[in-house]
C-alpha cells in the first residue's frame, strides 16, 4: 500500500489518503507448524489419536502487487503476492519407541489474494488483511525396517509420499511508513491455514491398524499451517 502523497500535497494528512497501484519485494522468516495424527494407533501401536507437532523456521522472500482504494472515505486495499523459499519440517516421533518412522512436510511455494482495510496513525498506516491462500505442499511418512539378520530398508507399504496444491485462508496485520514520496517500508505478520488431509499406509491391508482393529489400510491425518513475518519495500505508481 502507498501512504505518502506526491510532493505537492496540500497537507500532511493527505499523504495517508493516497490511492493507486503499488508493487514491491519482501523478505523475512516463515515457520511451518504441522501436525500428524495417527488416527487408529498404527505407528504408536495401541494409542489411537497419537499426535505429533513439528515445525521449523526458514528464510522466505517474494514479490507483491496491489492497489489501494478510497471508497466513500474508507481506505481499502486489494493485494496479490507470491512467496518462494522452501519451508521444510520433520519429526521421528511418530513411533516414539522405535523412532523408525519419520514424517516430513515442506511448503514449496505460496500465493495469496487478499483484501484489507487501512487506518492512519500519525506518520504511519496500520492495516488488517485476509483472503485466499494457495500452496504447493509435500507431505510424507517414511517407515524404516531394520533388525537382526535383515538389511535396513524403507518399507514402501507403510510409507506414503504426496505432493498437492492446497487451498486455504490467511489473515494478517501490518504497519507501513513512507520512506520518500514514492517508496514505502512495511512490516507485516500473517498466518496461513491449509487444513488437513488424510493419507493411508498399509495399503495392502495385510496388517491391523491397532490391537483391536481390522486388517485394512491405516489412516494418518496431516495438518499444515504457517506463520510468516516479513519486511517489504514498496514502490508506488500513482492512480
Amino acid at each position: 500500500m502507498a501512504i505518502a502523497a506526491p510532493a505537492n500535497a496540500g497537507s500532511e494528512d493527505a499523504a495517508f489518503d493516497w490511492t493507486g497501484t503499488y508493487a514491491g519485494i519482501f523478505a523475512g522468516s516463515g515457520r511451518a507448524d504441522n501436525r500428524i495424527v495417527d488416527i487408529e494407533g498404527f505407528a504408536n501401536w495401541g494409542n489411537p489419536g497419537w499426535t505429533v507437532d513439528y515445525g521449523e523456521s526458514e528464510f522466505v522472500g517474494g514479490a507483491l502487487i496491489g492497489r489501494k482504494l478510497d471508497i466513500g472515505g474508507l481506505l481499502l486495499r486489494i493485494e496479490f503476492d507470491g512467496t518462494f523459499g522452501r519451508l521444510p519440517a520433520s519429526s521421528n516421533k511418530l513411533d516414539p519407541e522405535g523412532l523408525d518412522e519419520t514424517v516430513d512436510s515442506e511448503f514449496r511455494w505460496i500465493v495469496t489474494a487478499r483484501g484489507g482495510m487501512d487506518h492512519s496513525i500519525g506518520p504511519a498506516t496500520v492495516f488488517a488483511v485476509g483472503g485466499l491462500a494457495v500452496a504447493r505442499i509435500d507431505n510424507s511418512v517414511t517407515d524404516i525396517d531394520f533388525g537382526p539378520g535383515m538389511p535396513t530398508r524403507v518399507d514402501p507399504d507403510d510409507s506414503f509420499r504426496d505432493s498437492s496444491t492446497e487451498i486455504g485462508w490467511t489473515v494478517g496485520l501490518g504497519i507501513e511508513a513512507p520512506l520518500t514520496d514514492t517508496w514505502t517500508l512495511r512490516l507485516e505478520g500473517s498466518y496461513l491455514d491449509f487444513g488437513g488431509r488424510t493419507h493411508y499406509v498399509n495399503r495392502l491391508g495385510d496388517a491391523r491398524c491397532g490391537p483391536d482393529k481390522p486388517r485394512r489400510p491405516c489412516p494418518y491425518e496431516v495438518e499444515n499451517e504457517l506463520g510468516i513475518a516479513r519486511l517489504a519495500v514498496i514502490r508506488r505508481f500513482g492512480p
